[in-house]
C-alpha cells in the first residue's frame, strides 16, 4: 500500500504539472499565433485596400489634370481672340459699304478656322476622332464694323454670327448681366447632333471698352473621352458635372442627363473630399473635385471592389495558423514532458523527512538538462545555506536585544545633560545675565523635545514649541530674522512623527539664508486638508527649484538617508524627515516643494491623528 501510495502521489505530481505548464503555454502560443496571423492578415488587407483605393484616386486626378488642360487650351483660345491686336482692328474698322468689309471679314473667318485646328494638336488622342474637335466663333454686336457682314442665324460652329440669336439664352443672360466673366455650358450641336462642351467671354474694344461682340470656345465631348478611357476603372465609372448637375460626360449616363436628382450627387459638400453611400443598394465610395469652372468631377465605386481580396487572405491566415498551431502543439508535448519529469523528481527527493532534517543530502541525478541539473545542485546548496542562516539569526537576535538594552541605558544620559543645562541658567540669572538665561533655556527646550524620551510621536503643539526654542537662539545670533508661526489652537493636540519642523526651519537657515544679511523671514503654518494634516515652512532666502527638488526627493532611495545631498536647498535633515515621515504612515505622504516667486516653500504632508496612534 506505501508503495502504491508513492506511485500515485508522484504519478498526481506528474500530471499536474504537465496540466500547469501545458495549458497556459499552449493558450499563450495560440494568443501569439492568432494576434500574429491577424496582424499580418489585416496588414495585408488594409495595404491592399489601399493600394486598390489609391489606383482609383489616382485615375480620378489623371482625369481631373487632362480635363483642366482642356479647358485651360479653350481658355487661351480665348484669351488670344481678347488679346490679339489683329483681330481688334477687324473688329473695330469701319466701312462705308458693306462689301467693304468682305476681305476683313473672311480674313477673320480665316483666322478662327486656324485657330479650331489647334485641337488636331493638342488632342489627347483618340484614334477613332479624326475630325477638328474645336468650335471657334464669333457672335458680333453692333459696335464691330463687320456686323453687317455676319449671317443672322447663329450656328454653334466656327464661323462668324450676329449676336440677336442667343438673346434668349441663358448662359447669354448671365454673360451679358456681367454675372460672371466667363461661362461655360454643355449642348448638342446642330446638324451634327454632337455633345458639345462650349465656354462663352464677352469681347470689348481695348480702346474706348464698348462691346464687340461674344467668343464662343466649344469643343467635342469625345475629345476628352480618350482621357476616360485612359483611366478606366476596374470598377465604378466617372461623372463630369456642370453647375446645375447636367452630366457632360460619363461611361455610365447620357449627355445632359439631369443627376441631380441621385441622392448622393445633392449631398455633396465642399469643393472636393470622398464620401460613402448606397447606389442601387450596394455601398459604394464617391470621390469628388471641383473643377476650376465650377464643374465637378466625380469617381464612383463600389466598396466591394476595394475589398475584393479580403476573404482569399483571410482564408490564407486561418490556413497557416492552423497549420502552426498543429506544429507548436507537437513540440510543445514534446518539451514540456521531457522538463516536467526530472523536476517531479526532484520534489520527490526533497520531501523526504532525512532530507528535510539536514540528515542527509539531496540525492544526485543526472537528467541530461543542464538547467534542472544545475537547479538540483543549487537546492542542495540551499540547504546547506539555510541551516546557517538560521543559526546566524539566532545570532542576530540577541545581539539586536542587546542593543535594546544599551538604548534603554543611553536615555538616562540627557538626564545629566538638563541638569548642568539647569545649573548654567542658574549662574547667569544669579549673575543677572537674562541673555545668556534666554538661550540655555531655549537651548535645554530644544534638547527636551527633540529627544522625546525616545518616543516617535509627538503633540503638534511640542513640535511648535521645539521649532520655537530653536528659532529663538536662531534670532539671538542673527541680526535681523522675523519668525511668524500661525498653528491654529485646535490642530495644536494633532499627534505627529516628531522632530520634524526643527529640520526645515534649520535647512531654511542654513541654505536659504546664506547669501541674505538683513529681512530674513521664516514661517510657519499648518492646516487640515480633508483627513491630512499640512505643515508649511516658508522662508524668503534664495530658493530652489521646487521640480528638482520633488524629483530628488521620489528618486532618492532609502539606503541613501543618512547621506548628504549636493542638490540646493535640501540635505540630510531634509532628506531625514521625508524618509522617517514614509518609514511610520506610509509612501503616500511626506514631504513636496511648491513653487514661489520668492524663497523656498516646503509643506509636510501628515495623516491628521488628534490622538496618539497605537
Amino acid at each position: 500500500m506505501g508503495m502504491m501510495a508513492i506511485q500515485i502521489q508522484k504519478r498526481n505530481g506528474k500530471s499536474g504539472l504537465l496540466s500547469r505548464l501545458s495549458l497556459p503555454i499552449f493558450v499563450l502560443i495560440v494568443t501569439f499565433i492568432a494576434l500574429f496571423a491577424t496582424a499580418a492578415s489585416y496588414i495585408l488587407i488594409r495595404v491592399q485596400n489601399d493600394h486598390t483605393l489609391k489606383m482609383a484616386e489616382q485615375s480620378m486626378k489623371f482625369v481631373y489634370r487632362n480635363i483642366e488642360y482642356q479647358f485651360d487650351t479653350m481658355n487661351n483660345v480665348a484669351a488670344f481672340i481678347l488679346s490679339n491686336q489683329s483681330i481688334e482692328n477687324l473688329l473695330e474698322a469701319t466701312y462705308q459699304e458693306t462689301f467693304e468689309a468682305a476681305d476683313n471679314y473672311y480674313t477673320l473667318e480665316t483666322n478662327l478656322q486656324n485657330l479650331s485646328l489647334l485641337s488636331l494638336l493638342n488632342d489627347i488622342g483618340s484614334p477613332d476622332v479624326a475630325q477638328q474637335s474645336y468650335v471657334v466663333s464669333l457672335a458680333l454686336e453692333p459696335g464691330s464694323g463687320l456686323y453687317h457682314m455676319a449671317p443672322d442665324d447663329f450656328y454653334p460652329i466656327t464661323g462668324i454670327f450676329k449676336n440677336e440669336d442667343l438673346q434668349g439664352q441663358e448662359w447669354f443672360h448671365r454673360l451679358s448681366s456681367g454675372e460672371r466673366q466667363n461661362v461655360w455650358w454643355g449642348q448638342k450641336r446642330d446638324p451634327m447632333n454632337a455633345a458639345m462642351i462650349y465656354s462663352a467671354r464677352k469681347k470689348t474694344s481695348l480702346k474706348d471698352g464698348r462691346s464687340l461682340g461674344t467668343v464662343i470656345v466649344g469643343a467635342d465631348t469625345r475629345s476628352i473621352k480618350s482621357m476616360f478611357d485612359n483611366a478606366h476603372l476596374e470598377k465604378g465609372y466617372h461623372l463630369l458635372l456642370d453647375e446645375t448637375n447636367q452630366v457632360i460626360y460619363s461611361e455610365r449616363y447620357e449627355f445632359l442627363e439631369n443627376a441631380a436628382k441621385f441622392p448622393y450627387v445633392s449631398s455633396l459638400i465642399g469643393a472636393k473630399g470622398s464620401i460613402i453611400t448606397r447606389i442601387d443598394g450596394e455601398s459604394h465610395r464617391v470621390m469628388f473635385e471641383t473643377l476650376k469652372n465650377g464643374w465637378k468631377l466625380l469617381s464612383v465605386v463600389p466598396e466591394s471592389h476595394f475589398s475584393q481580396y479580403t476573404f482569399a487572405i483571410s482564408a490564407l491566415g486561418v490556413a497557416i495558423t492552423l497549420a502552426a498551431l498543429l506544429v507548436a502543439g507537437f513540440w510543445l508535448r514534446r518539451i514540456v514532458v521531457r522538463v516536467t519529469v526530472p523536476i517531479t523528481r526532484l520534489v520527490n527527493a526533497i520531501q523526504r523527512p532525512e532530507v528535510v532534517e539536514f540528515k542527509m543530502p539531496l540525492p544526485y541525478q543526472n537528467t541530461g538538462i543542464y538547467e534542472v541539473d544545475e537547479l538540483n545542485q543549487k537546492f542542495a546548496a540551499m540547504l546547506v545555506t539555510l541551516h546557517s542562516l538560521i543559526e546566524k539569526s539566532f545570532t542576530e537576535e540577541i545581539e539586536r536585544r542587546q542593543l535594546q538594552l544599551e538604548l534603554l541605558h543611553a536615555q538616562i544620559n540627557p538626564h545629566f545633560l538638563y541638569n548642568t543645562l539647569d545649573l548654567i541658567n542658574c549662574r547667569a540669572i544669579m549673575a543677572g545675565d537674562q541673555e545668556t538665561s534666554r538661550i540655555v533655556r531655549s537651548l535645554a527646550n530644544v534638547f527636551r523635545y527633540g529627544l522625546n524620551r525616545g518616543q516617535t510621536w509627538i503633540s503638534l503643539e511640542g513640535e511648535v514649541k521645539q521649532v520655537e526654542a530653536y528659532l529663538l537662539i536662531q534670532k539671538m545670533m542673527m541680526d535681523d530674522l522675523n519668525v511668524d508661526i500661525q498653528v491654529p489652537d485646535e490642530l495644536l493636540s494633532a499627534n505627529i512623527v516628531h522632530l520634524i519642523l526643527q529640520p526645515l526651519a534649520e535647512n531654511a537657515i542654513i541654505h536659504g539664508f546664506i547669501d541674505h544679511h538683513s529681512g530674513c523671514r521664516i514661517t510657519i503654518s499648518a492646516r487640515l486638508e480633508r483627513e491630512e494634516l499640512v505643515l508649511r515652512v516658508e522662508d524668503n532666502g534664495r530658493g530652489c527649484d521646487a521640480d528638482k527638488m520633488n524629483l530628488m526627493l521620489q528618486q532618492q532611495p532609502a539606503r541613501d538617508v543618512g547621506t548628504k545631498n549636493s542638490g540646493i536647498g535640501t540635505g540630510y535633515g531634509t532628506m531625514n524627515v521625508h524618509r522617517r515621515i514614509q518609514l511610520h504612515v506610509g509612501e503616500a505622504y511626506g514631504l513636496r516643494y511648491i513653487g514661489v516667486d520668492e524663497g523656498t516653500c516646503v509643506e509636510v504632508v501628515l495623516p491628521y491623528h488628534p490622538e496618539l496612534p497605537v
